[in-house]
């Protein structure tokens, strides 16, 4: 039987993983929970929305981005995380992948219901997988969804193992330069509540293997796709994956490639100078 946690707003994100950490070595390791983190009416404040949009890249409007809403999610699925029913710690997760699908445009001024469960628990070479479910409601009409994977480096998972398939190199050229100022992780954090230190105090995340703190993952994924916001369908998938860690400050170059027969675009991520591949995506129209 699946249960059911009910938020009536917004948890305060640092408490939630602090016990999430805390509760670590209780984690079973076994299957995943039957359980869903539920936030029901949520009314955006349109100030929290514009600071949002300001970091993002997303002009002021009365639409939610489509990763807007996977930022309300954020704390419904670290919830989840924290919950003794989950079997992987929160620390040394590694979130690989997100994609959301935007069925149409959500209003500023609509009540959005807001599920979270977890699915999907697979092995993977360097621990387990598994994927987070979102979606966003509006009435009885689904309007959004999100997967969010993560890799539980170390844990195990029932089953064999998929060997990864060469994915190619990402699009790259000519494209538009992002100057990413030191306190970028920061100001994220005020608005996302990832309060992660990796992403805000250096010396976290040199103790942590990173050489300088590093951007949240969700920001990129928002700031390329607020790069094309007014070129994009109404309904659309949005996939995209981290590859390797955006450090701060520093000076990225974002690509983009439209398929002039679907309208659909290629992009990536990159370090300006190096060329490394920070993150790479798809946005493909839905029908």
């Amino acid at each position: 039987m699946t249960r059911t946690i009910e938020l009536t707003s917004s948890p305060s994100l640092a408490p939630v993983m602090a016990k999430a950490v805390a509760t670590a070595q209780l984690r079973s390791g076994k299957a995943l929970p039957q359980l869903d983190v539920v936030r029901r009416d949520i009314r955006v404040d349109a100030g929290h929305l514009a600071a949002y949009d300001q970091l993002t890249g997303f002009p002021l409007r009365n639409e939610l981005p489509a990763t807007y809403l996977h930022n309300l999610s954020f704390p419904l699925q670290v919830t989840l995380f924290a919950d003794r029913s989950y079997p992987y710690p929160l620390m040394g997760s590694v979130h690989l992948s997100n994609r959301i699908t935007q069925h149409r445009p959500v209003s500023l001024d609509e009540a959005v219901t807001l599920t979270v469960r977890t699915a999907n628990a697979r092995p993977h070479r360097r621990g387990a997988l598994a994927d987070v479910l979102s979606e966003a409601r509006v009435g009885d009409e689904l309007v959004w969804e999100g997967v969010s994977t993560y890799l539980y480096r170390g844990q195990k998972a029932e089953g064999t193992a998929q060997e990864q398939a060469d994915s190619g190199d990402a699009v790259d050229g000519p494209g538009a330069l992002w100057r990413l100022p030191g306190d970028l992780g920061r100001r994220f954090a005020a608005v996302s509540g990832d309060v992660n230190p990796i992403h805000m105090n250096p010396f976290a995340a040199k103790a942590l293997g990173f050489p300088q703190t590093i951007a949240h993952g969700a920001w990129s994924m928002a700031r390329m796709l607020g790069a094309l916001e007014n070129r994009l369908p109404e309904a659309f998938t949005y996939d995209v994956s981290f590859r390797k860690p955006v450090l701060i400050p520093s000076t990225v170059r974002f690509v983009a490639r439209q398929d002039p027969t679907t309208g659909g675009f290629d992009i990536a991520l990159r370090n300006h100078k190096k060329g490394t591949e920070h993150a790479r995506g798809s946005i493909t129209p839905l029908a």
